[in-house]
């Protein structure tokens, strides 16, 4: 019998550690915790716990399912940095309580979950689940999500007075005066727009606008330039060009919603929107207008094919044509892009023959849309 737990096939002699991952009864969690003194027995003793190892908790069908992964990789997973899935699960199974070693049953995951599949749940569990960190690991996670909201309110406010990007360094002091706790299962962009909100009205600190050029049929030019100006715009630049009028402006963030429904009305009359800049901040590159955009292909079938992106010394990836710049590590992460909204929205701006959104700018565009 094997020292830990009652393993059939194992064939260590007494008095050793079986850590073979096929003897799942011999795959005892703490003995991947380091420091074990084997005894006579094989009962591992003097173990440093949650050393390096972080549990993740998802209750689901009123039961608490746990995996095990390594420290501060959940969140570099959750963030999009780390894609490989092992190097962020030790090991792929869940757990009714890993402190224990005690794995779920099939049934009971099939029950909860509608499916067995280990790594399938454990995604879940992951990108859902409440991760356990220790208060010197909670404390650093929330130190570093704290500078990427900072980042992210820089990027996204100006100073209502001299129309100038803001400091992290005021931004910071000015949160900290607030009391703002960041949390760890939110994404960082999120948690900035919440920021933003506390900050204004209280601070010199504003949402900077948007630029925007909209396309109208010249017939309508006079009606909807008074539209356009109640909803807050700023017009930077208007001309008649054909059958239509454009119109270069800024508006607020928040009115980005009213403007897309007010372009939506003249759709078949050639009404389109176009996003040059997320924010207009003084001091950054000009506007699009005056650097012409490259000419675009003509649009593809709607069936986008992946590609195998070059190898680079020992790894290799994925390219799909619907998510420019990113390297999905394996085809299961390829098939979920294809059922996710960033897929579909690009599957329509190269439809339409416009440039495709990166994540990040998908993202801010979900934002925007909220």
């Amino acid at each position: 019998a094997g020292p830990v737990g009652n393993s059939l096939a194992c064939r260590k002699e007494a008095g050793s550690t079986c850590f073979d991952s096929v003897h799942a009864d011999c795959m005892s969690v703490k003995a991947l915790r380091g420091n074990l003194m084997p005894t006579g027995r094989g009962e591992p003793q003097g173990q440093k716990l949650l050393t390096n190892v972080s549990v993740v908790k998802l209750k689901k069908g009123g039961t608490v399912w746990e995996i095990a992964t390594y420290p501060n990789m959940v969140l570099s997973w959750r963030s999009g940095v780390q894609k490989d899935v092992s190097e962020v699960l030790q090991i792929e199974r869940v757990y009714k309580n890993v402190e224990k070693g005690e794995f779920a049953k099939a049934k009971d995951l099939v029950k909860a979950f509608g499916t067995d599949d280990q790594v399938k749940i454990a995604l879940e569990i992951m990108a859902k689940g409440e991760l356990n960190l220790s208060d010197k690991e909670r404390s650093s996670q929330q130190e570093l999500i704290l500078k990427e909201i900072c980042s992210v309110v820089v990027e996204k406010c100006i100073n209502p007075e001299t129309k100038r990007p803001v400091t992290i360094g005021a931004v910071e002091r000015a949160l900290a005066d607030l009391h703002f706790n960041p949390t760890l299962n939110k994404p960082a962009k999120a948690q900035a727009l919440e920021a933003i909100k506390m900050l204004e009205g209280k601070y010199p600190i504003q949402r900077a606008p948007m630029s925007l050029k909209l396309s109208f049929p010249a017939a309508a030019k006079d009606e909807v330039r008074v539209r356009v100006v109640a909803l807050g715009a700023a017009v930077e630049a208007e001309d008649v060009r054909g059958d239509l009028f454009v119109i270069v402006c800024h508006i607020p963030p928040d009115r980005f919603r009213d403007t897309d429904a007010l372009v939506r009305e003249y759709s078949k009359e050639g009404g389109a929107m176009e996003v040059m800049q997320l924010s207009a901040v003084s001091g950054h590159r000009g506007d699009a207008e005056s650097k012409p955009a490259s000419p675009q292909p003509a649009p593809a079938p709607p069936v986008l094919a992946a590609v195998r992106a070059p190898v680079d010394g020992a790894s290799g990836g994925i390219k799909s044509a619907t998510a420019p710049g990113e390297v999905f590590a394996t085809r299961q992460e390829l098939a979920a892009h294809m059922k996710s909204d960033w897929h579909k929205r690009n599957l329509s701006l190269k439809s339409e023959g416009k440039p495709m959104l990166s994540k990040a700018e998908f993202q801010d565009y979900q934002l925007m849309m909220e």
